[in-house]
């Protein structure tokens, strides 16, 4: 999940959030029921290439895994306590030098030893229990038993925060937060940041957003660029209002940097996430 393992733990950093013009407890479009469990596809490609004089090296890593949320509670003021659990990964990764490491929870027998060792782990296994409210902010990490508590802040469970209110077609609002480089992308860089939603359409209840994310002040040094391009994703964003859940999240980063080692070098970062509700009761 944009981001939780080798490749879901790159773009965990930390986000402190702080959207405009929103009340203090305001009623959102998601709807929080006690024992609800929803249940999510992901399927997630990245492909980095570096590229320096005439030598060429390329990344690649294609993950599908399904996550389950389950809300254990919901308080009076409509602030839902979430645990969630990876119900099966399946990862190929392949390194520059063509080798090529694999992992299916369904056959871990078949996978890569270096692969199974590290991702075993998060089969079955309660991640994190947090406390969110239904503009889909999270309000607190009660537990986060892999990774920092702070990357559920950053990649939002369900993709988006929206406003208190009727979301219309046209309407448009924002979050700001700060990404926090940590180790071993950093050394705990501060970087402001914005992500822009705008409801494209509305039909039959299904409410569209367009999402872009853009920092404040790009960093002079085009190298310290590189570790901040898996953030700035845009895409799109599908919502049932009757229901109250987020269907379904794509969200794509392409872009290339040049010089990031002197003349006639460049990275190019692609990365496409999707993410599907494929189950909900």
């Amino acid at each position: 999940m944009r981001r939780f393992l080798s490749t879901l733990v790159l773009i965990a950093s930390i986000y402190s959030v702080s959207t405009i013009a929103f009340a203090q407890t305001p009623t959102g479009l998601f709807k929080w029921k006690k024992g609800q469990q929803l249940t999510y596809k992901v399927e997630h490609n990245t492909v980095a290439t570096e590229t320096i004089a005439d030598s060429k090296t390329e990344f690649k890593n294609l993950l599908e895994l399904t996550k389950r949320w389950t809300v254990e509670d919901v308080s009076s003021e409509g602030l839902a306590t979430l645990t969630l659990v990876v119900e099966g990964i399946k990862m190929k990764s392949t390194n520059p030098k063509g080798d090529e490491l694999s992992y299916d929870s369904a056959n871990p027998k078949a996978s890569t030893p270096q692969l199974k060792e590290q991702l075993e782990k998060y089969i079955g296994t309660k991640i994190a229990t947090i406390i969110m409210d239904t503009q889909g902010r999270v309000r607190s990490v009660k537990e986060s038993n892999f990774g920092a508590a702070s990357k559920y802040e950053v990649e939002l469970p369900f993709a988006v925060v929206v406003p208190g209110g009727e979301i219309k077609k046209g309407l448009a609002w924002q979050r700001n937060f700060n990404i926090t480089m940590d180790p071993p992308q950093g050394t705990g860089e501060k970087y402001e940041s914005s992500q822009k939603y705008e409801c494209t359409s509305i039909d039959a209840g299904k409410i569209k957003l367009l999402v872009s994310t853009e920092l404040k002040k790009t960093p002079e040094n085009i190298a310290d660029q590189l570790p901040l391009l898996p953030f700035l994703v845009e895409g799109e964003v599908t919502l049932d209002a009757e229901k109250g859940v987020m269907t379904e999240s794509i969200m794509k980063v392409d872009k290339t940097l040049k010089g990031h080692q002197g003349e006639n070098s460049s990275y190019r970062m692609y990365s496409l996430f999707k993410e599907t509700l494929t189950s909900s009761k």
